[in-house]
């Protein structure tokens, strides 16, 4: 694997740091600092305890400034707890070393000062920044002593199995394992979480298919997920202020004080999507990485796909389509694990519009420790 490249290192290690993990005997935390492109952000390297060396598994987390557990801030509800973090010591329990970092900002993005400032640098990043990011932290790993740089993997979550899928071609990675992939384009993902959660969920305050401003404002009161109520958001004229909510004159075609959702709502959101993604600097096409469904040809590695069956960020039919182009690509070694009742997180979720980021399962989790034995 060609991935040791030592003058693009910039991160600072503290050997004195090397702690017990999670009171762990059999497993120790390196804690690392990485160098960003100028900014600081903390990492953390797992090793069992061993004589030998350990393949090296990297864990690239989901969209935004999320911290190396894949916790993020989320408005009105504080910090939501990520499983990245259990993933790793049961994967390191096994006998890999785990490396997992802080996305760019993510200190100052679960902070309450620091919050709007993170989210304005976050959001002049692209994604070729966050692959920088993740290959200094690659790099960085296989590195240091315990681990053995000749057999990597790469674990990529949602938005990070963009990440990964590149970043394991390029060092020839002996596997690369995703959850929640991202196959299609990102205008075509957004547009289809509103028409999978945002319209059933919407639905269940509109009369017939059509959503009333009072309707929209029980919604957010309602039992649904933090995306099925962000979903709501996109109903609101953008003269609405929290003291005067407005309902958007924009997608009440026809000025009749409703919104259609499926004949209004869903064909105009959907056209917006494919208008303004392309236009973020993180999806430009000029700055962007290819999807899985576009990388599919070269994916000749070994793939495991980990899929929630009520996930909804991620539809389960694009998973199926990733598993069914790597067969019509030739590849031979790659599976498809679909699991009934967990979301996006591959924890528990009655259904796409409660998908909440619950824990992450323990069967997911021995999935991924028994491919590992086997690649």
């Amino acid at each position: 694997m060609n991935s040791r490249t030592p003058a693009a290192l910039t991160f600072l290690l503290s050997l004195s740091g090397v702690v017990s993990a999670w009171g762990s005997p059999t497993v120790t935390a390196r804690p690392l600092l990485l160098d960003f492109a100028g900014t600081p952000s903390k990492a953390e390297l797992l090793l069992p305890v061993s004589p030998a060396s350990a393949p090296l598994v990297l864990l690239i987390q989901g969209t935004g400034q999320e911290d190396m557990d894949g916790s993020f801030a989320a408005f009105g509800q504080g910090v939501v707890k990520g499983s990245l973090g259990t993933l790793a010591h049961t994967l390191a329990a096994q006998g890999y070393a785990i490396m997992r970092f802080d996305k760019r900002f993510a200190g100052a993005a679960l902070t309450s000062q620091g919050a709007a400032a993170a989210n304005t640098a976050y959001g002049k990043l692209t994604m070729r920044d966050l692959l920088s990011d993740a290959r200094t932290a690659l790099n960085a790993a296989v590195m240091q002593p315990g681990v053995d740089a000749s057999r990597v993997y790469v674990y990529g979550w949602s938005e990070g199995s963009v990440l990964a899928a590149t970043l394991a071609l390029d060092v020839k990675a002996r596997g690369l394992i995703v959850q929640g992939p991202v196959v299609n384009d990102y205008a075509s993902i957004f547009a289809r979480q509103f028409e999978r959660v945002g319209v059933p969920y919407l639905t269940t305050y509109a009369q017939d298919g059509k959503l009333g401003l009072q309707g929209l404002m029980a919604s957010f009161q309602g039992n649904g997920s933090m995306l099925a109520k962000m979903q709501g958001q996109l109903m609101f004229d953008r003269t609405s202020t929290l003291e005067h909510p407005v309902l958007s004159t924009y997608l009440d075609g026809n000025h009749d004080g409703m919104i259609d959702l499926k004949t209004e709502a869903l064909p105009t959101i959907t056209g917006y999507y494919r208008a303004a993604v392309p236009q973020e600097p993180m999806y430009s096409p000029a700055t962007s990485l290819p999807t899985l469904g576009a990388l599919a040809s070269q994916l000749q590695l070994p793939v495991l796909i980990l899929q929630g069956e009520n996930d909804a960020n991620i539809d389960p039919k694009d998973a199926q389509a990733l598993d069914t182009a790597l067969t019509k690509a030739g590849n031979t070694d790659h599976t498809l694990k679909v699991y009934p009742g967990l979301g996006h997180s591959l924890g528990k979720a009655a259904s796409v519009t409660q998908d909440d980021f619950a824990p992450m399962e323990d069967g997911p989790m021995n999935d991924v420790v028994a491919w590992l034995k086997t690649h």
